[in-house]
Parts: structure tokens; C-alpha cells; sequence
């Protein structure tokens, strides 16, 4: 008896080849999204990653040099020196800059040459040359830069959960998955697929449940985290970005609100899965090293000495609680998380081929924000939530988890 398929229809001889959305995409200089990232102050770097030992780093699609003089200054350079064109990489790092390699000339933190040892007189016009760099913020324990026009330059960002510390509470940023806990390092496909994941509501009951079992529920991790059992799903517009709401409940059956958000143009907060009443303590920053590696940094709220998040506590895969980096690729088949399923859509996913749905209208929603603030950029205006004027209160946060009422109330944002 002979078995298989012969019907004559949907082959995939005849599927036309996809293509993605270039400015959902694309972060390199001049792209529509690469100029509307480069419009606010990101998270590039911990503090911890500045030393005075030059550092290669890459972001937005631009190879940098990052270093700190013995001053304690951090600084962001082009790696080409302006003179012979040696990469800074192999600079020495002195108390007020990096000195060339090749002929010593010496730069500070923002690019001024200070020093040209081989000409009369130290250089008697080195200040008409200047390396090119970036303004760096060390803030919250990460470096933060500004990468687009220098007339554009808004106030650094504030978030409600940055203000009002308590004498007992600080701000302190870390790399989410810095050894193989969730993914590898660097994550590598295109960032907007793990953007948009913040509001892809729906994948919490299916990836994380059916399909790989209750990776984030009592029975996975020990804990009383809530299970994602969802109901009422919903997303809204802000002033800032997108807001998705959902029904829940803990272990014990009790029913919660769910919220989390994501904000323009690369970050986002997703309320936490322990059932903790109230604001979320977090920021997660997509940070696009270039269009098809990322990597997430993590700024927290929380006591003052509170160790960091141990992730291969918080999260294991599959019934014998391995990280990410422990499982052999039949187990990552049988429980596949959020690198899976993201990084199989391809290095940057065909938008094209896709058939959106009800259930992705968050997607929808975060992707048609971006589009337009990108639109604006183009068209000489200022994107949504960058800031300007000192008077201007912070951003707030709604992301958390609120015990239901019958009215189904829902908490203001801090």
C-alpha cells in the first residue's frame, strides 16, 4: 500500500521568498528605526564593563571603544584614531585619556586631543582635530549614551520607579542572561522580535504552559508564582508605548490583574510572576548591538544590599531544572522557551509571510507606534517620551500585579 501526500494545492514549489520590514528591522545609521533609536538615552553597557583596559563594544551597528581613564571617567570613541587611522583598542589609558598606540596621540573622554608627542610643542594644533565620540551618563550602575543629533540631545529619562528611593532602596542594573541561564550571549536574531514579545500576551498560556509545560508556576519553580491561566486579555495605546492587561490567577486560585507595558522605542517592564501586590520594581532594555544580535539590561528596585536575581533558581527548563546552556537540543525541543521560538522566526523574521490574528493586536499595536514615531523622526518631529523641559514629571510605570475586585478596578501607575 503506498502512503503520503498528492494533492495539488499550497505547494511550497510555488511560495514566493519573504522579505521583513526594514524599519522595524534595521538600527544601522540612516535606516528609519536606526535614527529614531538614536533619538533617546539607551543603556549600552554596566558600569562594571568600563575599565581602564580598552574594550570593544558594538551598538546600533557602530563598533565602538569603551574605556575609563584613571580619572574614573567613562568614554565612548570611534576606534579609529583620527590620525593614521590604529584602532584605540590597543590604546594605553592614562589619567585624563587613551593614547594612541602607534604615535601616541591622546585623546579624553570626549575626543579632544590633548597631546601629540611626535609634533612641536605637544601638537601646536591638536585642537583642531578631534576623535569622534558619544556623550556617556553613568547612572543606576550602567552606562547610558545618546547617539543621535547633537541639537536633538533630550534630558536624560526618568522613570517613576527611579524616584522617591527610600534611605534602604537603590537602583542597580545587570545583564539578564549573562551565562546561557535563558539564551546565549549575545541573543542572536533581530532585537524586535524579543521587543515585541513584551506584548504577545497569549504565548505566556501556550510556550510557557502547554507546550513546555508551567515553566513559570508553583509546579516548575518551588515558588508561589502566579500561574499564566489568563482571561480578560486586552492592550491600549499610552502616551508612551503599549499596555497589556490580563487576568490571572495564583496557586491558590485568587484572581489578579496582570499588567505589563512596553515603552518607545526599546523598552519594556512585565509584571512580575510572583504574586507581589503592586508596581513592578523593573525596566528591561532591548539593547540592538547591531540588526541581528541583542542582549537584555535589566535596571531594579529593590533593599539595599539585595543580592542579584539567581537565574538558575528563577528559571529551568524541563523536569530536571537545567539552564538554557545545560540542554542538549532534543530537550530544547521537547521545552522550547522564548529563544526557540524567536530565534526560529530567523535572524530578522519575514514579515511578509506572517497572518496576524486577534490575539496578536498587541503586536500590532507596538508595531504600528514604532512605525509612526519613526515616520515623525523622519519628518523632523520629536518621537514620543523624550523630554526637554526639567519640569516635565517622570514616566510612569503601570506594570504589576493587582488583586481583583469586583469591580475589576485597576491600580494607577507610581
Amino acid at each position: 500500500m503506498m502512503t503520503g501526500t498528492t494533492a495539488r494545492s499550497g505547494r511550497a514549489y510555488e511560495h514566493e521568498a519573504g522579505t521583513f520590514d526594514a524599519t522595524l528591522a534595521l538600527v544601522g545609521r540612516g535606516t528609519r528605526g536606526g535614527e529614531l533609536l538614536r533619538r533617546y538615552w539607551q543603556p549600552f553597557a554596566l558600569s562594571a564593563d568600563a575599565t581602564t583596559r580598552p574594550k570593544m563594544v558594538r551598538f546600533l551597528g557602530e563598533d565602538l571603544i569603551l574605556f575609563r581613564d584613571k580619572a574614573g571617567k567613562p568614554g565612548l570613541l570611534y576606534p579609529r584614531c583620527v590620525h593614521r587611522g590604529t584602532s584605540l583598542f590597543y590604546g594605553r589609558v592614562e589619567e585624563d585619556g587613551i593614547r594612541c598606540c602607534y604615535h601616541g596621540w591622546k585623546f579624553d573622554v570626549e575626543g579632544r586631543c590633548i597631546e601629540q608627542p611626535c609634533e612641536p610643542r605637544k601638537g601646536e594644533h591638536r585642537g583642531s582635530v578631534r576623535q569622534p565620540w558619544y556623550p556617556v551618563v553613568e547612572r543606576h550602575g550602567a552606562l547610558w549614551t545618546y547617539m543621535g543629533p547633537e541639537e536633538r540631545q533630550p534630558l536624560f529619562p526618568r522613570f517613576s520607579i527611579f524616584e522617591d528611593l527610600a534611605e534602604d532602596e537603590e537602583i542597580i542594573s545587570y545583564y539578564l542572561s549573562p551565562a546561557g541561564e535563558l539564551a546565549p550571549w549575545p541573543q542572536d536574531y533581530n532585537w524586535f522580535q524579543m521587543f515585541e514579545n513584551a506584548m504577545d500576551t497569549w504565548h505566556l498560556a501556550i510556550l510557557h504552559t502547554m507546550i513546555s509545560g508551567p515553566q513559570f508556576s508553583k509546579e516548575a519553580t518551588g515558588s508561589s508564582r502566579q500561574t499564566p491561566d489568563l482571561f480578560n486579555v486586552g492592550w491600549e495605546r499610552t502616551d508612551h508605548g503599549v499596555i497589556a492587561t490580563s487576568g490571572a490567577y495564583d496557586a491558590a486560585g485568587r484572581e489578579y490583574v496582570r499588567q505589563s507595558e512596553a515603552f518607545m522605542p526599546n523598552c519594556y517592564a512585565i509584571s512580575p510572576f510572583f504574586v507581589a501586590e503592586g508596581i513592578g520594581n523593573e525596566l528591561f532594555w532591548v539593547m540592538p548591538f547591531d540588526d541581528t544580535n541583542h542582549e537584555i539590561l535589566m535596571n531594579r528596585r529593590q533593599k539595599k544590599g539585595t543580592p542579584l536575581p539567581d537565574n538558575r533558581n528563577i528559571i529551568a527548563f524541563g523536569p530536571h531544572r537545567k539552564i538554557w546552556a545545560e540542554l542538549t537540543d532534543e530537550e530544547k525541543q521537547d521545552f522550547p522557551s522564548d529563544y526557540e521560538a524567536q530565534k526560529s522566526q530567523g535572524d530578522i523574521t519575514l514579515h511578509s509571510e506572517e497572518h496576524l490574528a486577534r490575539s496578536d493586536k498587541g503586536v500590532v499595536l507596538l508595531r504600528r507606534l514604532y512605525k509612526e514615531q519613526a515616520e515623525a523622526v523622519a519628518a523632523g518631529r520629536n518621537p514620543v517620551g523624550v523630554s526637554f523641559n526639567e519640569e516635565d514629571g517622570p514616566i510612569p510605570l503601570h506594570s504589576g500585579v493587582f488583586p481583583v475586585e469586583r469591580d475589576h478596578a485597576r491600580m494607577a501607575g507610581r
